[in-house]
């Protein structure tokens, strides 16, 4: 089969949002059936210029055809709009309006769809909100596919959202809570519908050189590469996962992990103030920043920041890691729980962030918070009962082993183009 992903941007220096996630599927269905991404010459989603040439490109093995812009936008300008339209009565042509300012917008994208959607199996949109999906979708309807990565948001009380959820052959989402806003907060009338969700591949279980002594030992290509060791098994992996991380950042006692941009809208400055009071009575945790650094940290002796991994020692970090912490409030997609907790690491997350909690209840693979007491409360509890977080590695593995395999979210996602082939 050959799909048309539709995608406001595109790029491997995208790591959240439908975007991202439109990123992950694509890599995976490429694999086994061909994949165009139709997206624009945009990367940051708050201003739009033209960061990527025109043309055809491959991004990680998946083909990427990128068309101009036709105007500039500053998505700081939406929020004003916003309350204004929904503060007085307002038509579909406003709605429209809100829309296009958003962008990113590009006619010759849409036009490209009018003429070629017949190339294609099926049409894959991702985001609700944006012209691609708002105007895209309406090209070919009965085999189009919808993720709309929904979120409460005000703009989600406008009228125009039944009508491009409703419209499309079959819906996908990331997280049950977004089935939940799009059937009792928009009241949408879908045809079909199917929680995808996304996937991660855990690591085999393995065991690590144990040649370096020295936690200060440097860290050479063979340490960070884990070797099979059948002969010691389950309990020698526990034992030696991690080490690698460890010995390369000289980390010692207990670890507290966190794998996301280190930044002040996603819940890590509010991470970073109640990590602080727990840290008042514990002096042997660390916390380690996992990602890019886009605001100032504090200058404390726990914390530790290598800044962004390669995918090989970003899993080696989570074994490595005692508890990850989840702060963000509307992650959907809660890529760097499912990650945590494919290796066996439990997870404190926020209670915000309804799929997050949910991942951890279905799973029974962590805790979550909603104030500076409950975190510092469970921060205690986790890295103090071992029994404890040996229960919830266990629970939280299986978890993912079940549901959240790459195999497992294709063929979700198989089952929701069955849907449009009428199958």
């Amino acid at each position: 089969m050959k799909f048309a992903f539709i995608t406001p941007r595109y790029g491997a220096e995208i790591t959240s949002g439908a975007e991202h996630a439109c990123r992950l599927l694509a890599e995976q269905i490429c694999h086994r059936h061909d994949v165009d991404v139709l997206t624009t010459c945009a990367r940051d989603s708050r201003r739009a210029r033209t960061d990527y040439a025109e043309g055809a490109d491959r991004v990680r093995g998946v083909l990427v055809r990128r068309f101009a812009l036709s105007q500039p936008y500053d998505a700081s300008d939406q929020a004003p709009l916003t309350d204004r339209l929904l503060a007085s009565p307002r038509s579909r042509a406003d709605e429209l309006e809100w829309v296009r300012r958003l962008g990113p917008w590009s006619p010759a994208l849409i036009d490209y769809l009018k003429r070629q959607h017949r190339t294609y199996d099926a049409l894959v949109f991702f985001s609700l909100w944006h012209p691609t999906t708002v105007h895209g979708v309406h090209v070919a309807p009965d085999r189009s596919v919808l993720f709309p990565y929904l979120q409460l948001q005000p703009a989600l009380r406008f009228n125009l959202w039944d009508d491009v959820l409703s419209t499309p052959r079959a819906v996908g989402f990331f997280a049950s809570s977004e089935r939940r806003l799009a059937r009792s907060y928009v009241r949408a009338t879908m045809q079909a519908d199917e929680i995808v969700g996304i996937g991660v591949d855990p690591p085999p279980q393995q065991t690590y050189p144990r040649h370096q002594q020295d936690p200060g030992d440097s860290l050479d290509d063979d340490d960070a590469t884990p070797r099979l060791d059948d002969d010691e098994g389950e309990e020698a992996y526990l034992e030696g996962r991690g080490i690698p991380f460890r010995r390369r950042h000289r980390l010692h006692g207990r670890l507290v992990l966190y794998g996301g941009r280190v930044d002040s809208d996603n819940g890590a400055e509010e991470m970073l103030e109640y990590f602080d009071s727990y840290a008042l009575s514990d002096e042997s945790a660390s916390l380690v920043l996992m990602g890019a650094k886009l605001m100032k940290t504090p200058d404390e002796p726990y914390l530790q920041s290598p800044g962004v991994l390669p995918d090989r020692e970003r899993m080696i970090a989570y074994e490595a890691a005692d508890v990850t912490i989840a702060p963000a409030p509307d992650d959907l997609l809660s890529q760097s729980l499912l990650e945590s907790l494919s290796v066996g690491t439990p997870v404190l997350a926020s209670a915000r962030n309804d799929a997050a909690v949910e991942h951890c209840r279905k799973a029974g693979g962590g805790l979550y918070y909603s104030n500076r007491e409950e975190f510092v409360e469970a921060m205690r509890v986790l890295l103090t009962n071992q029994r404890l977080r040996d229960r919830l590695a266990v629970s939280g593995r299986g978890y993912i082993q079940q549901h959240h395999r790459w195999d497992a979210v294709i063929g979700r996602f198989d089952r929701l183009i069955a849907k449009v082939k009428g199958r």
